[in-house]
């Protein structure tokens, strides 16, 4: 809708001073330094634990999907532009602060992985467990 110039506000995403607080804790409280464990919404959560051979395919397909829709949005004040968070339709912030939380979070789960990698035992640990 963003893309096609189609989107319009609700009134929740009306309030500004709204999105800026929602975005600015969203982007604090991702920060891949931030030593608290967050639980992920029940809507982000997979719906199974195993890993299949194809995960690194799809996760190369989302990125290359989200690039193409941050790409068709250059030239946008992207400050302006107000959305709701897919978690709680209270949540509203803007497509900066959107951005900003999506790299944010994907920063936190590569400095995971990491941590997994240097972990002793990996993969055989891993393996074991599926």
């Amino acid at each position: 809708q963003i893309i096609n110039g189609e989107k319009k506000n609700s009134l929740w995403e009306s309030m500004p001073l709204l999105s800026g607080f929602f975005g600015r804790l969203l982007i604090k409280a991702l920060r891949p330094e931030s030593t608290g464990k967050l639980k992920a919404p029940q809507v982000f959560r997979p719906s199974s634990s195993a890993i299949d051979g194809e995960v690194i395919h799809r996760f190369t397909e989302h990125q290359n999907e989200l690039t193409h829709f941050m790409r068709a949005t250059a030239g946008m004040d992207l400050q302006k532009i107000i959305v709701t968070s897919p978690v709680s339709s209270l949540v509203t912030y803007n497509l900066m602060d959107c951005y900003a939380i999506l790299i944010t979070h994907e920063k936190r789960h590569f400095m995971q992985a990491e941590r997994i990698l240097g972990t002793p035992g990996f993969p055989a640990l891993a393996e074991r467990k599926f």
